[in-house]
């Protein structure tokens, strides 16, 4: 737990079809006093717990002692146990613990120094490794911000050291290119050989359908460069393009430069400069018809928390970071995520979702552009469980309409965009999944809930009240007739052969059940579509 984001050992409960049940504990006081030897003996390499994180509740005569584990501070970890951190160390997901791997832990080391990831010297590799027309843009873009800065007189080299994008380790005598310096301006076969796992990509995926998967795209195919300079430079502009976002007035002149479009770079210089290069993963930046998406390789170094109030910045990469703040790019160390807050909230827009993936080593940060419960979402929903939705209550509702825009909802999700408290949360979300509005995958603190179709399907729909005239959509007429040729469809199977993602798989799928054209089978992530065979319910399709 410590290793990821913390979470609660409950002692003397026991959890029977979501709901706690009090068994109670025997000799609380030395089990406590016991937890302490371990965890300040040899048996722990870091004890990060204080004396406020355990507690002995007493309910109905019966003792439960409550044990809150921190998330670790970034240069604590790895939080291992028996002394070798490559044999000791676990993480914790919704599925339970598992070991680290070894790339996981030198993760955790590298993450815990100060100098960051990216001051690391690359030996054999130097200036010949630098694409100079990259590094010649980047030198017109700084002269323009830093107009009378000293560093405009110096050579290429020179200015690449003062940068920290050529480094010297003066024990070893030895000289070369940082990280930071061959992803921002090194040549993309240079940077290939040294990391050949890194991969960029950006697509536009505002209008797509079966036949097209994108309308714009840019990653690494050999037409450019692909350092981190250019694809930032080649990828901004279609993130802001078209973007409908009413000007304002300052001093009797137009801004077109809104919050939003600067909430979008420095969403963009964030995934730059926190993503981890040293592991297999996607720089990835997604433009879809109603949100952004930007995900990194890694994990977070300090807590959502932290990231949502801002006044923290633990880079991952402070040259890069540094490189791209001298050009105007990134705000002051701390401020970044708050703005991207402030040009949502003005908007009305849905707060922005950050994710982390502990298993995937990814964080994902999607930027949604639709309001907190739109019209058109909440008469879906209507539409789907009928009056049994307007029994909900307003934080019932916000749950319901959270998993059915963004695929799914959690606890700390719903904490960004309501005031109610984590427990009060939990028995909402326990009480939706009890009257199947929601489905559950996962324990505790790695709960995740989903929209549940079973309460269409025990809904109070009745034979002779189902019309077997309605119209059946282009959409579904797809999913109809690939079940048709493939005996069945799934999630997987819709959005390979279909190109429908998630969401709109599971809405057209439960259209059809309410039409009475397709049966569920299974159940979590077994679950498949397949025809219901009536004659009367086939003539209708005709």
């Amino acid at each position: 737990m410590a290793n990821t984001n913390g979470g609660l050992i409950i002692l003397g409960v026991d959890e029977l079809n979501h709901e706690l049940v009090i068994t109670g504990v025997e000799n609380a006081d030395k089990i406590i006093k016991d937890f302490w030897s371990i965890l300040n003996g040899e048996k722990v390499n870091r004890n990060i717990l204080k004396d406020e994180d355990l507690e002995i509740i007493e309910i109905n005569n019966k003792s439960v002692i409550k044990i809150n584990i921190p998330r670790a501070y970034y240069k604590d970890k790895p939080i291992f146990i028996n002394g070798n951190p490559y044999k000791g160390t676990f993480k914790r997901n919704y599925e339970g613990d598992y070991k680290c791997s070894e790339e996981e832990i030198n993760a955790m080391i590298r993450d815990a120094s100060e100098q960051g990831g990216d001051s690391k010297i690359l030996e054999g590799y130097d200036i010949d490794d630098v694409d100079i027309n990259t590094l010649k843009r980047y030198r017109n873009k700084f002269g323009v911000v830093n107009p009378d800065h000293i560093w405009n007189e110096l050579s290429d080299k020179e200015f690449l050291v003062q940068l920290g994008s050529i480094s010297k380790d003066r024990r070893t005598k030895i000289e070369g290119l940082t990280l930071a310096g061959l992803l921002m301006f090194g040549k993309g076969l240079s940077i290939r050989e040294a990391y050949p796992y890194i991969n960029l990509d950006f697509r536009d995926q505002r209008n797509i359908n079966d036949e097209v998967r994108w309308n714009d795209r840019v990653t690494i195919d050999g037409t450019w460069e692909n350092n981190l300079y250019n694809f930032y430079t080649m990828v901004i502009p279609k993130l802001t393009e078209g973007l409908k976002v009413p000007f304002y007035m300052e001093n009797l002149t137009r801004i077109d430069d809104t919050l939003v479009h600067k909430a979008l770079r420095e969403a963009f210089v964030n995934c730059i400069i926190h993503g981890d290069y040293n592991i297999q993963g996607t720089l990835k930046i997604i433009r879809h018809k109603d949100h952004y998406e930007f995900s990194n390789a890694g994990n977070l170094k300090i807590s959502k928390e932290d990231i949502f109030s801002g006044g923290n910045s633990k880079s991952r990469n402070p040259k890069i970071q540094s490189a791209l703040r001298m050009i105007g790019l990134g705000e002051n160390i701390g401020s970044g995520f708050p703005t991207i807050l402030k040009a949502w909230n003005q908007q009305h827009w849905r707060i922005p979702q950050l994710e982390e993936n502990i298993k995937l080593n990814t964080v994902t940060l999607n930027m949604w552009m639709v309001s907190l419960i739109p019209k058109e979402c909440l008469d879906e929903l209507r539409n789907m469980y009928g009056e049994k939705f307007d029994t909900l209550g307003e934080l019932e509702v916000l749950a319901v309409v959270t998993a059915y825009l963004e695929g799914c909802v959690t606890n700390s999700r719903l904490q960004t965009i309501c005031n109610n408290h984590p427990n009060d949360i939990t028995k909402v979300l326990y009480s939706l999944v009890k009257n199947k509005f929601l489905k559950i995958e996962g324990y505790g603190r790695g709960s995740v809930y989903y929209i549940s179709s079973e309460s269409n399907e025990k809904s109070e729909f009745k034979e002779n009240e189902i019309d077997y005239s309605i119209k059946i959509t282009d959409e579904e007429n797809k999913i109809i007739e690939f079940i048709k040729s493939n005996g069945f469809i799934n999630r997987s199977l819709s959005e390979e052969k279909l190109g429908f993602k998630k969401n709109k798989n599971l809405n057209l799928c439960n259209s059809l059940i309410r039409k009475g054209v397709i049966k569920k089978v299974g159940t979590s992530n077994k679950i498949k579509y397949m025809l219901v065979h009536d004659d009367k319910k086939d003539a209708s399709l005709k």
